[in-house]
């Protein structure tokens, strides 16, 4: 497993495990038990998911040493009034068996989004949580943060794919040491033709990879950290089978231009999907 240096200091594992839609303990248990055996060494979890105690059982089962992985959770934006972040996050601890996180997200840039922001200094302050980050920022909402918090975060998790690379976010939080972490990297029906490009197919061809890998690697490559959730053995293999090769710069160029300029202006959280999550709340 490769590694990524944060902004203060800590050391991430560029790739993690998701564990959205997994509510079967004894599943759980054994997928994390052979992603643990495979290399995964984090953990990606939500208030929001509803599954922290199933997960926090299930690794305590698998016989997961705490020390040896970088566990994550995201608090939730109704929790983001009063003593509900610092209460909601003690929970979440109960929950998962575990007395600190490595890194918790402001979920989505909802509600009292300052508040929630400050509350997370305090914990980090005291030690219950080793780092803050956000998720589903855009550019602008995450330099609004930045300038009127003391503390910088070390990570903007958001979606990314090859049709939406998030360049400008890259460039804007390179600038202050945050790193972009990318969720449903593989994308959905607007990537699926890249899978079956030509010269895609070549290049993992020559790698000896699939495509898929070939996509994962031009992330990664760009040090943008990757959270999956492969349910099946062959693919937690492949999803780690990333460091023994490196694509050159003509390669990394033609990967770049799958890019979509309309996919990283729109914002994540537009109207009708903005409109729906707070609706039912």
């Amino acid at each position: 497993m490769d590694y990524i240096t944060l902004n203060n200091g800590l050391k991430m594992p560029l790739l993690g495990f998701g564990t959205m839609n997994i509510f079967d303990e004894e599943e759980c248990t054994k997928i994390l038990k052979e992603t643990y055996e495979e290399g995964y060494r984090l953990f990606d979890c939500a208030q929001i998911y509803g599954n922290e105690q199933i997960v926090g059982s299930a690794l305590r089962k698998a016989g997961i040493p705490r020390d040896e992985i970088f566990l994550t959770t995201k608090v939730w934006f109704t929790n983001f009034e009063g003593e509900e972040v610092r209460k909601s996050l003690l929970e979440s601890m109960r929950k998962l068996q575990t007395d600190y996180f490595d890194l918790v997200f402001i979920h989505w840039p909802y509600g009292n989004t300052y508040h929630a922001y400050r509350e997370l200094e305090k914990m980090y302050e005291e030690g219950f949580i080793k780092s803050i980050g956000i998720s589903n920022y855009q550019e602008s909402q995450y330099l609004d943060l930045v300038h009127f918090n003391k503390i910088i975060p070390v990570v903007n998790q958001i979606k990314v794919t090859l049709r939406c690379q998030r360049k400008q976010m890259l460039e804007v939080m390179n600038e202050k040491g945050t790193v972009l972490q990318g969720y449903q990297v593989f994308g959905k029906e607007e990537t699926l033709p890249i899978y079956e490009d030509d010269k895609v197919k070549s290049i993992a061809l020559k790698y000896n990879k699939t495509t898929r890998q070939i996509a994962m690697k031009y992330l990664v490559q760009n040090r943008i950290s990757v959270i999956t959730r492969p349910m099946e053995k062959q693919y937690m293999k492949d999803n780690l089978n990333l460091f023994d090769f490196q694509l050159n710069e003509e390669e990394m160029s033609y990967l770049s231009s799958f890019d979509l300029l309309e996919y990283n202006t729109k914002p994540s959280q537009d109207y009708q999907r903005t409109k729906s999550m707070l609706e039912n709340m």
